[in-house]
């Protein structure tokens, strides 16, 4: 794998089984998993699993309920570290992380953003876009990373692609939508969130 950020989790964590968990729950907000479908997931020991659970439910990142026989993990999106774990994830994995890694060949993306309609699943929001590009972009080498992931995803993923000038003007005309997809809680893959408004 090409990106950075994957070195850099794996010294900053230095535990796979632990990055698999926190990868698993920062990617699946909406998902519970009990003990054993976790070890299935992340094809890891059971005790080492169970481990890192244990962990994550003392750091309050995870909660636990009891239903039947049965203890179910879900995250916590109320934990103050949520949205930057969520933000660290993407950029290493799934959409996020391919934009990153092949951003050279899919041209000049001077900003690329996921929104929470992807990253948190978010569907109480007007606007149904999951991803924004802003540059001089291969539509065909985008379109092919997207269609992968919507693949694995099993579902459509919404992207739009705009023009620097054109993303400029639309910004400074005040459009609706494109002021509605600024004001949300956007993961950045590719430059910097206070250009990106002030520009």
């Amino acid at each position: 794998m090409n990106n950075p950020g994957y070195k850099s989790l794996e010294h900053l964590f230095i535990s796979k089984v632990r990055i698999k968990t926190l990868r698993y729950f920062a990617l699946n907000p909406e998902a519970t998993i009990h003990l054993r479908g976790a070890v299935r997931e992340f094809e890891e020991e059971i005790n080492a699993v169970r481990r890192e659970l244990n962990r994550l439910e003392e750091t309050k990142f995870i909660i636990c309920e009891s239903k039947g026989n049965r203890k179910y993990f879900r995250v916590n999106i109320e934990h103050p570290f949520y949205n930057d774990m969520l933000s660290m994830f993407h950029k290493v994995y799934g959409l996020g992380g391919d934009i990153i890694t092949n951003s050279k060949k899919i041209g000049e993306i001077q900003f690329a953003f996921l929104t929470p309609t992807y990253t948190k699943g978010a569907n109480n929001i007007e606007q149904h876009i999951d991803l924004v590009v802003v540059g001089d972009v291969d539509l065909d080498e985008l379109e092919s990373i997207v269609q992968k992931m919507q693949s694995n995803k099993g579902r459509e993923i919404h992207y739009m692609v705009l023009k620097p000038n054109e993303f400029a003007l639309r910004k400074r005309r005040k459009d609706q939508m494109i002021t509605d997809v600024l004001m949300q809680d956007n993961v950045m893959l590719i430059g910097n969130y206070e250009d990106l408004v002030r520009q």
